[in-house]
């Protein structure tokens, strides 16, 4: 989804995933795609460099770090290699690195109420990093 403030726009994904704990991912890595998408064509020739988010991630996880939150929150240099990492790869090109993916725990892991908090409180948090710039 592409969120647009006052100071901007900036891409946001969202992907579940296997840990138990919230994920800010900074970085995609490089990597080599061979999958077809629904084009039935592979992107880029199936390779993708390694792009980094522009955004105050640390900052903004250091913000969050010292609040009380349900579900703990941790920084990733590793979004996947699959469909969150070609997500994020695509936000990250099409808005000049002004993108966030945000790894949430299954349901089974953690409550729909508990993650909501956690990924509101890094929105309200991202937002904030714009309004101060």
């Amino acid at each position: 989804a592409v969120v647009s403030t006052q100071s901007g726009h900036y891409g946001q994904d969202l992907g579940v995933y296997t840990e138990k704990f919230v994920s800010i991912e900074c970085q995609c890595n490089e990597t080599v795609y061979k999958l077809l998408d629904v084009e039935e064509k592979i992107p880029n020739d199936g390779k993708w460099p390694f792009v980094k988010s522009s955004l105050p991630l640390k900052e903004i996880w250091e913000n969050i770090s010292d609040k009380s939150l349900p579900v703990p929150v941790q920084l990733s240099k590793d979004a996947g290699q699959y469909l969150c990492q070609y997500s994020f790869h695509n936000s990250l090109c099409n808005g000049e690195g002004k993108s966030v993916f945000i790894h949430v725990p299954k349901l089974e892991d953690s409550s729909a109420k508990s993650t909501a908090m956690v990924v509101t409180t890094i929105i309200t948090e991202l937002v904030k990093s714009f309004q101060s710039n």
